[in-house]
């Protein structure tokens, strides 16, 4: 989590100075950096799930890691942008594979009612990498080039794979399983990047050019027969039937629309502060620390308090702080405010919500799942917001990428509108379609919710037992 967040999160205060290294090439090309390695992740995040379940989440997970080494090990080496977007692609493929297999493979060594905390610590190491990369990257910025940011997490991988043959539990792996969904792998992949590659580069070709048709029409054929082989086959790639558990759905949703908003600020902060603020990539770095720091001393008190509290009312408190935030930020954001009235307070109130929605939300979207789908929900979560943070990114590029570099002042300005708007739907939806929470029920009973739609059929299928 702390490697996947701290590559995300990073890459964005090196796109400024992409922009100077590669003067030729357009921003709309140039987000591709961040935009090719969170599509992949999206693409691929529901097949790392399922072969998780499938083949053991442990050694999904440590090949995973190890693919993401070798993504972030060429992405540093790289000698042309597109040599970059491919690493970055072959990176974005490892977090897919490590990501859900990782919390998969903790949850079930805990008990139901300390879930909440598990989770909010896991994913507290997300926001531990997000807390660090700003000051980080740009500290290898000043003293190094823009390579080293992206190679500076290949000693940690290596370390996690060596850490983690050691201490992983094998897991539960099913035996003569079902054949995979090969055909909703390949429409699912289809659709998801093809629906990206259209809104970033729709703005730059023109909406009705001959190339962004045809996209358009692929991506359309392929949701289609993604959702028609996910009805039909017997192992699918996303098992539609969890969309019926109210628990998963609503935050699933909710998620996806605070994670389109957050990433879009993300990208557009370090553009921002150095065209229209004149900051330094240092001074970019230690400004958006603040934000991040907050959400990491909060997160593990978030986690406490929802095995304690319930759900409900922590991630509407948490997604309604993170709209003030960014809706402060959009209404005093401009070339003559000072960073302690129009930008401090904002962050603070983001990372604040924050920490009471991405810990709890994730804990809430898995609060029903029977153990036996961990893997492949955690990744179906997961992939919906990283389809939301793709596709924010993309939306937000085309928008300010006709810009020339120093005249986007209005085009950030309707960004950050758009991305406020956008964030206010999630402690809306949240509030009202998130069911009441009976934890101390269910984890007093020792109860595991009803499996529905297809999961409640009975199955043949053999579990080999676990063991490490």
């Amino acid at each position: 989590m702390l490697l996947a967040a701290f590559v995300g999160t990073a890459t964005n205060i090196a796109v400024p100075i992409l922009e100077t290294e590669f003067p030729e090439v357009p921003l709309t090309t140039l987000s591709w950096v961040v935009s090719g390695f969170n599509v992949t992740q999206v693409t691929f995040m529901l097949l790392g799930g399922r072969l998780a379940d499938r083949i053991g989440r442990r050694r999904v997970f440590l090949q995973g890691l190890a693919v993401f080494g070798v993504g972030a090990a060429a992405s540093g080496l790289a000698p042309t942008i597109e040599g970059v977007i491919a690493a970055r692609v072959v990176q974005g493929f490892g977090v897919a594979l490590m990501l859900p297999s990782s919390l998969a493979a903790v949850l079930p060594e805990f008990p139901q009612h300390r879930h909440g905390l598990v989770v909010s610590w896991w994913s507290s190491m997300g926001v531990l990498g997000a807390a660090a990369a700003p000051t980080v990257a740009a500290g290898l910025l000043q003293v190094s080039s823009w390579r080293f940011v992206f190679a500076a997490t290949v000693p940690i991988a290596l370390l996690g794979l060596g850490v983690g043959r050691l201490v992983l539990a094998t897991g539960q792996v099913e035996l003569d399983p079902p054949p995979l969904d090969l055909v909703g792998a390949v429409a699912g992949t289809l659709a998801v990047g093809g629906l990206t590659f259209a809104i970033v580069q729709g703005r730059a070709w023109g909406w009705v050019d001959g190339r962004i048709v045809a996209v358009a029409a692929v991506t359309i054929t392929s949701a289609v027969v993604f959702v028609r082989s996910s009805r039909r086959h017997q192992e699918p790639l996303f098992d539609l039937s969890l969309l019926a558990i109210p628990t998963f759905s609503t935050v699933t949703v909710a998620g996806a629309l605070l994670s389109a908003s957050t990433a879009a600020t993300w990208f557009l902060y370090p553009l921002f502060m150095i065209e229209v603020w004149d900051y330094s990539v240092v001074q970019v770095g230690l400004a958006m620390t603040p934000g991040p720091v907050v959400l990491v001393v909060c997160a593990p008190l978030a986690g406490r308090l929802v095995d304690r509290r319930g759900y409900k009312r922590l991630m509407v408190f948490g997604a309604a702080m993170a709209t003030v935030g960014t809706a402060w930020m959009a209404w005093r954001l401009a070339p003559g405010e000072s960073y302690v009235v129009a930008f401090l307070p904002g962050t603070v109130s983001i990372g604040l919500g924050m920490a009471f929605m991405l810990g709890p939300a994730n804990a809430a979207a898995l609060r029903d799942i029977p153990e036996r789908q961990l893997g492949a929900a955690n990744a179906a979560y997961n992939m919906t917001k990283l389809a939301g943070a793709a596709l924010g990114i993309a939306v937000t590029a085309a928008i300010i990428g006709d810009t020339a570099a120093g005249s986007r002042v209005d085009a950030f300005r309707i960004s950050w509108v758009a991305v406020a708007g956008v964030m206010a739907l999630s402690p809306l939806l949240l509030a009202v379609r998130y069911p009441a929470d009976n934890l101390r029920a269910t984890a007093g009973a020792g109860l595991e919710p009803p499996p529905h739609g297809p999961a409640a059929r009975p199955s043949s299928r053999r579990l080999r037992p676990s063991r490490r």
